[in-house]
């Protein structure tokens, strides 16, 4: 048995039996070394061949701290905003005679987005909005980037964020997708307007405080008092 069988075996090594971690110096002292020393060594001696050092450690916890758990230094944890989605199956009705969706026809499908998502998930039924109080958000911009065609027969899910809030716009990011594959991807601003008028209006308190759940990380809010 080697002299590191006979450490891990009996608990001990004799003199001169390991090397130590400077470059093959034999242990100087002549006394027996726990199994533990001489190992601790070994293990340093490796990896100082390899060409990267063990991780280091996060300082330790003061007593009584709460545990802090696998936190990078530097790294401020953040809230993920909610992304109001629907799926919308590509019809015939959608395609044109070279059997994919007209473009024209994406933008139908986003305005059903938003007319939902402030239904659903703003609280403030779009029909009522219109016909009751005589509100509308009419599109003041759309910038549109086509990746993929979407034909017959897919399931195309769309989604927003929002990516800033004025005194009575709201820029969103959107997105179209099937599967993982990204079919298009658009900026757009919405105006609050008075129907009567045709002039843009502040965003009610109520649709702002719901706007703030779909909020992307450095969302800004620019209300005017």
């Amino acid at each position: 048995m080697t002299a590191l069988g006979n450490a891990i075996a009996t608990g001990v090594v004799p003199e001169g039996a390991a090397r130590n971690a400077r470059g093959g110096e034999r242990f100087a002292d002549a006394g027996a070394k726990p199994a533990a020393a001489v190992m601790t060594s070994v293990w340093k001696t490796l990896l100082g061949f390899l060409p990267f050092g063990p991780a280091a450690r996060p300082a330790a916890a003061a007593k009584g701290d709460a545990p802090q758990g696998d936190v990078r230094p530097g790294v401020e944890p953040c809230a993920a905003s909610a992304m109001f989605e629907r799926e919308e199956l590509i019809r015939f009705a959608h395609c044109d005679p070279a059997g994919i969706v007209f473009y024209p026809q994406y933008f139908v499908l986003l305005n059903g987005l938003v007319e939902d998502w402030f239904t659903e998930g703003l609280g403030a039924d779009f029909a009522e909005l219109v016909t009751v109080h005589k509100m509308g958000i009419p599109t003041a911009r759309m910038d549109c980037t086509f990746s993929r065609p979407s034909r017959l027969g897919d399931r195309l899910v769309l989604g927003l964020t929002v990516t800033k809030i004025g005194n009575s716009a709201i820029d969103l990011e959107v997105q179209g997708r099937v599967g993982d594959e990204i079919r298009l991807q658009a900026r757009q601003t919405l105006v609050m307007c008075c129907l009567e008028t045709m002039k843009s209006v502040p965003i009610p308190p109520q649709i702002r405080a719901g706007l703030a759940r779909y909020c992307r990380n450095g969302c800004s809010s620019e209300e005017k008092v």
